[in-house]
């Protein structure tokens, strides 16, 4: 890799064939865009406002609501919180945890991977995460390091978020190869959902879309990981944030319940000085043409 001295704009990534093209966000380091180059199918949730400038934006009342204003889809890293904002030991967590929301430093960035990392200070951790497109679709991998004297606890989760034909009438999810009760309303039948699973087998997720030829499989580590969210919007919030016109699945790792019974900031713990790390990787299959996009929805730029 090269390095660079930039926070710079959003990092653009093509595996070594060029089937698949990337998008990063230093922002929260959020994977921003995975698509399939020979359809030009875009694989992650995408929403309107992701471009948007929210510097000098008056700010929400609360960082729940602040999240929602600003959410555009893809592919986020919650540590070392995930869910409503929180006070831990007398420190303040905005939801989703502090390193969805900060800009991350670009440690390095070359044709087919970068590297980013961010220094929380709600928890004295740094993040370092690492993406490359591949011949299958994106492996992310990332390190948690203690850089302080004493122990740490923190939650870590995955928040991956799907779209297009993906979250369409037809639509299939099964974890560990078992099927998981999701629903999938046609067009006019709005619905949302979310189910705290426990992870089987290997640790993999897969959501598929047969009619439009379509699929995606989560793989990651089930013993970091044993929980498994699935958080579904279908056009079913008339009102802010979504206006009754997103289409949405997430598939959620998660190093804990969502709600969790403890007082607790997470389940795990590192020592002074150690560090932990995990692989993620999405491999996706899609056949035929380009699938009709949301009509929320950007192309891929």
């Amino acid at each position: 890799m090269t390095a660079v001295a930039t926070t710079g704009g959003r990092l653009r990534l093509r595996s070594p064939g060029g089937e698949h093209a990337v998008e990063v966000e230093p922002t929260g380091a959020r994977v921003a865009s995975l698509v399939h180059t020979p359809t030009g199918t875009e694989l992650l949730l995408r929403l309107p406002w992701e471009g948007e400038d929210w510097s000098g934006a008056f700010p929400s009342a609360s960082s729940n609501e602040e999240w929602h204003r600003r959410y555009a889809g893809g592919w986020h890293t919650l540590v070392p919180h995930a869910g409503d904002a929180r006070t831990v030991d007398g420190v303040q967590h905005p939801f989703h945890g502090e390193a969805a929301w900060r800009r991350w430093r670009v440690l390095a960035h070359d044709a087919g991977s970068c590297t980013l990392e961010v220094v929380l200070r709600t928890v004295p951790l740094t993040v370092r995460r690492t993406v490359r497109a591949t011949a299958a679709g994106l492996e992310v991998e990332q390190r948690v390091a203690n850089h302080a004297p004493r122990p740490v606890a923190f939650t870590w989760t995955e928040h991956p978020a799907f779209g297009g034909a993906l979250a369409g009438p037809g639509s299939t999810v099964t974890l560990g190869g078992d099927p998981v009760e999701a629903a999938f309303p046609r067009d006019g039948e709005p619905s949302a959902g979310f189910q705290s699973l426990r992870a089987k087998g290997r640790g993999d997720v897969e959501l598929r879309n047969d009619a439009a030829g379509v699929a995606v499989v989560l793989r990651f580590d089930p013993d970091l990981f044993p929980h498994v969210h699935v958080w579904q919007e279908h056009r079913a919030t008339a009102g802010f944030p979504w206006w009754g016109a997103v289409d949405a699945v997430a598939l959620e790792p998660a190093c804990r319940p969502y709600d969790p019974d403890d007082d607790a900031l997470g389940p795990l713990v590192l020592a002074g000085g150690a560090e932990l790390a995990a692989r993620f990787e999405i491999a996706a299959t899609v056949r035929g043409t380009h699938p009709t996009p949301h009509p929320m929805a950007k192309e891929p730029r």
